[in-house]
């Protein structure tokens, strides 16, 4: 009997210690921050302003040029981007982070893009990161592929499906056309660029969107739109007219569980 008591309690204590162990890790592996985010948070803000303001410059510039018929294209680098999110992004848009965030990063690379952004939550404090890659979907006009690679807290990996809800509010909100594959197992959000607007003198053709070492390249260019000419359509017989019906074709889509 005292031998089983002896067991129980070192079964028990065991327990406590592995528990423990892995409470202590699972702690440590959320506190841990990425390399890449550490390194983009090194900027000086007089550099921050600077870069900010550079890159407002080219937006601004590159929102005009594609307004008329032209080839145009943009270049926005690390530095840019994290120059104005050091020190535009909260003062500018101070409701666009969801709440307990802040301090975003970006570092883009050959194919993929990590971003990284500090979290605070009543219990729970973390620097999240997300890897994604860009690109253009073939066969399909204007229409921007997202894949979603990786998504952690610390270094621990973070659950999805929150963060494609959030994803999927946001452009319901902002409404920017979105709809969702699988690639490879990961999920994809394809997003579709307009191509005419109100203020837009011709159709807007996006042909080329590179993730380079360092920055982001887009280019492509602002098509005349070609005058209509509006016939008078010929008279249809009654009975003819009856006959006819709409077809309507669609690809099926592959969509998250």
């Amino acid at each position: 009997m005292k031998l089983s008591w002896k067991i129980a309690t070192c079964a028990v204590v065991t327990l406590i210690v592995v528990i423990s162990g892995v409470g202590i890790y699972m702690y440590q592996a959320t506190r841990h921050v990425p390399q890449f985010y550490t390194a983009a948070l090194d900027i000086e803000p007089a550099a921050a302003r600077e870069t900010g303001e550079i890159l407002e410059e080219q937006v601004f510039a590159f929102s005009n040029e594609i307004r008329k018929p032209s080839r145009w294209q943009l270049r926005l680098t690390n530095d840019q981007i994290n120059g104005w999110l050091a020190s535009d992004l909260e003062e500018k848009f101070p409701k666009l982070l969801p709440a307990g965030m802040h301090d975003p990063r970006i570092s883009i690379q050959e194919r993929q893009v990590k971003l990284g952004c500090r979290f605070e939550g009543q219990q729970f404090h973390s620097v999240m990161s997300l890897a994604i890659d860009a690109y253009l979907v073939e066969d399909e006009e204007n229409v921007v592929a997202i894949q979603i690679r990786n998504v952690a807290a610390g270094s621990l990996p973070f659950p999805l499906g929150s963060l494609l809800d959030e994803v999927a509010r946001r452009a319901e909100e902002a409404k920017i056309p979105l709809r969702w594959q699988q690639v490879e197992g990961d999920p994809v959000a394809l997003v579709t660029v307009p191509s005419e607007g109100d203020q837009i003198e011709g159709i807007i053709r996006i042909d080329t969107l590179e993730l380079r070492d360092g920055e982001i390249f887009l280019a492509g260019e602002t098509l005349k739109a070609p005058e209509e000419m509006v016939e008078p359509a010929a008279p249809v017989a009654p009975e003819a007219a009856a006959d006819q019906e709409i077809k309507t074709a669609s690809r099926p889509l592959n969509t998250l569980p």
